[in-house]
């Protein structure tokens, strides 16, 4: 047989050889793992049910954390696309995008492993796939691509309130009609009694949104009025509860796996459509939102619209040692010889061949190698196709494994192969402000032999110059970068293991100055890379500096977002309400350019802004410390004929005269905000 003579040469040849075309695998190191102990661990199904609801007390905050869960991961776009079924737990990892089945199919099975029963049920008007858990003894509706969900009183709970079901609401339209209210400045609705508002002084600013990309609280009334009997199949339309598919990061020497949260250019994978994937509805999904949009918040800059995100999946192997041949997929002819690859035989061509393998589907890849030729295989090694090392993208797109067969004559004396992969950014291994743990672990520590495992993350630093209080009272979305900033320079936390180190925890301190408020990191990539024992790590970001302890003051948090939602607020004590009238005097109209006009369009556009200047006299008030609210009354004569607008006023840093110009530097801070509806486009308004 002719693979037994290979295998007696390759023994006789030398003792670092393998056998010809062998279906080894190469010497990996199994479950690389890196998690954050505040974000969900998107290893397994279970795992991820286990860390989202690890501070919730009943069956409702449990409910209200998967929600949360999915409104942090995914968004609405068309479903993706693979030759067969996608498994939720690929579709968390991989994609994170999809229609109300597919979101909801991902829903449906993590409600199966809190142990819940699950049922779909379809709405004819409008056309909706919607999914229900139950536990408690009755059933509950949650919906992730509406996003919105509904409170209603159960006496026998010890909290007196519940999840509706949708036939809760079909019976009691009220649970709906009675509860909720439209925000007019930011286009989307609360709670009647839990909305993002200043109460005693403190902004309700995790109060959760609803309904945020624009449907209608009437859309759920029609919906559940049209709904079908529910079903309960494991998964729905492309996306499945199980597959064939692991979440395992399992890397060989040489190898590294860089995870980032911004996207490449062109680098994604959706089957074969010719348009890229991206949130539908613009921002409108996490500008408003807290529990999504503080996560997403430092990304919108690059685009608002939430799309897919890259990594690289890398081999550049230590050629200085022969324990480069334990990396290799399989080596016919091939030796390890005076830091590089030769031919055992001179006379005949030599090959090598790599496992290009992630968790996350290759869109392109290259190489750079002096070789004769480059063979790819995607299905094991049973077909082979020649390929162009430089860039084998259209062959391998689509994959989670390739073979890469590279043939050579003279000796190799460097190599390296690239896959970039495709992962969704809403489910990477974030890190939040003030302190992190994160925990590195390995299926195997024994596994890592001499060699090196190197965690590294990098990140952007960020702050914010208002206040929650001051983002309410000036009508701003709290996840728009109002008066955000994230520094060009990149932190970096690099730490290097050794088998025996391992488990370990890295301590990540995200500080926020004393003066600032707190916003998540602009998170740059997560690596994990395996080394030989002299081998150095991949470099560094340029200019990049090494994150440092903090003080305890300056380790500001924000919400745990998997528990927004779980209470609701504190009823607002009735305050004492005084009402007083002042004649104020209209000034005159300013532009930004120095114009001056006694009667003037108020408005702000690109070209031309104009402010109405407006002064008298406040006597009698009492101290501002003792003022929780106040009201400004303007008369408007004239607006906009085909939309809302909205007017916001500001307190004067300084005096203004009569008639004269007036410094735009000098203008303060919006102190509020109002909403003037669209006017008639005749007649009075």
């Amino acid at each position: 047989m002719k693979y037994a003579l290979n295998v007696c040469a390759a023994l006789l040849l030398a003792g670092t050889l393998l056998a010809a075309d062998q279906p080894a695998q190469p010497a990996k190191v199994k479950q690389i793992k890196v998690q954050p102990d505040k974000g969900a661990d998107v290893s397994s199904l279970k795992s991820i049910v286990q860390s989202i609801t690890r501070d919730a007390k009943t069956n409702d905050q449990k409910a209200i954390s998967v929600y949360n869960f999915m409104l942090i991961s995914h968004f609405h776009c068309a479903y993706p696309q693979e030759k067969e079924k996608i498994p939720a737990l690929k579709c968390v990892n991989v994609y994170g995008w999809g229609l109300c089945g597919g979101l909801h199919a991902v829903q449906g099975s993590l409600y199966r492993e809190l142990g819940w029963k699950w049922r779909f049920v379809g709405w004819s008007t409008p056309g909706h796939t919607t999914v229900e858990a139950e536990y408690d003894g009755r059933w509950h509706y949650l919906d992730s691509f509406l996003k919105f969900y509904a409170w209603m009183p159960d006496p026998a709970d010890p909290t007196k309130r519940t999840i509706a079901g949708e036939e809760d609401i079909k019976q009691n339209p009220g649970i709906v009609t009675d509860n909720f209210v439209m925000d007019e400045s930011r286009k989307l609705y609360y709670a009647k009694d839990n909305r993002f508002v200043v109460i005693d002084g403190k902004a309700n600013w995790t109060a959760p949104s609803f309904l945020g990309c624009g449907d209608p609280p009437n859309g759920v009334l029609t919906g559940t009025k049209s709904s079908k009997q529910g079903v309960s199949p494991p998964g729905w339309a492309v996306v499945q509860f199980d597959g064939n598919y692991s979440a395992d990061v399992n890397l060989a020497p040489g190898y590294s796996l860089t995870l980032t949260w911004e996207a490449i250019k062109d680098a994604w994978f959706w089957g074969a459509s010719k348009k890229a994937p991206e949130h539908s509805c613009s921002d409108k999904d996490y500008r408003n939102d807290p529990v999504a949009g503080p996560i997403h918040e430092p990304y919108r800059s690059a685009n608002p619209k939430r799309s897919w995100a890259n990594g690289k999946l890398t081999f550049s192997p230590d050629l200085s040692s022969e324990a480069v041949l334990k990396s290799l997929a399989a080596v016919d002819n091939a030796k390890w010889e005076g830091g590089a690859l030769a031919a055992a035989d001179a006379a005949k061509p030599a090959s090598v061949t790599i496992e290009l393998q992630s968790p996350y589907v290759i869109s392109r890849a290259q190489g750079e190698a002096e070789v004769d030729s480059a063979e790819v295989s995607t299905d094991g090694g049973k077909k082979w196709k020649k390929v162009a090392l430089a860039d084998f993208s259209a062959d391998v797109a689509g994959s989670y494994s390739a073979l890469v067969k590279l043939t050579f004559s003279k000796p190799l004396k460097a190599l390296k192969l690239e896959a970039i992969v495709q992962c969704n950014r809403g489910a990477l291994p974030y890190l939040s402000p003030g302190k992190n743990k994160v925990a590195v672990s390995l299926a195997d520590a024994k596994e890592l032999g001499d060699n090196k495992l190197v965690v590294t993350y990098a990140y952007n630093m960020g702050s914010r110059g208002k206040t929650y209080e001051q983002l309410c009272d000036s009508g701003n979305e709290i996840a728009k970068g109002h008066s955000a900033v994230w520094s060009d320079k990149p932190t970096v936390v690099q730490k290097t293991f050794a088998a025996a180190d391992l488990p370990a925890t890295i301590e990540i301190d995200i500080p926020t100055p004393k003066d600032k408020q707190p916003v998540y990191p602009r998170m740059l990539f997560v690596r994990r890379e395996v080394i030989s024992a002299n081998a150095k790590p991949l470099p560094l970001p340029e200019g990049a500096a090494e994150a440092k302890p903090a003080a305890a003051d300056e380790l500001k948090e924000l919400p745990n977002p998997f528990t927004i939602g779980y209470t609701a607020p504190a009823p607002v004590k009735p305050r004492k309400t005084v009402t007083k009238a002042f004649e104020l005097q209209l000034g005159h109209a300013v532009s930004q350019e120095g114009e001056v006009a006694e009667n003037h369009f108020i408005k702000t556009a690109p070209k031309e802004t104009w402010f109405m200047l407006v002064g008298g006299e406040l006597k009698g008030l009492p101290a501002a410390k003792e003022i929780a609210a106040a009201r400004l009354m303007i008369p408007v004569v004239n607006a906009h004929p085909r939309a809302p607008t909205k007017a916001a006023v500001t307190l004067l840093a300084a005096p203004f005269e009569a008639n004269k110009p007036y410094d735009f530097a000098k203008l303060g801070e919006p102190a509020g905000t109002g909403i003037l509806p669209k006017q008639p486009e005749t007649g009075n308004y």
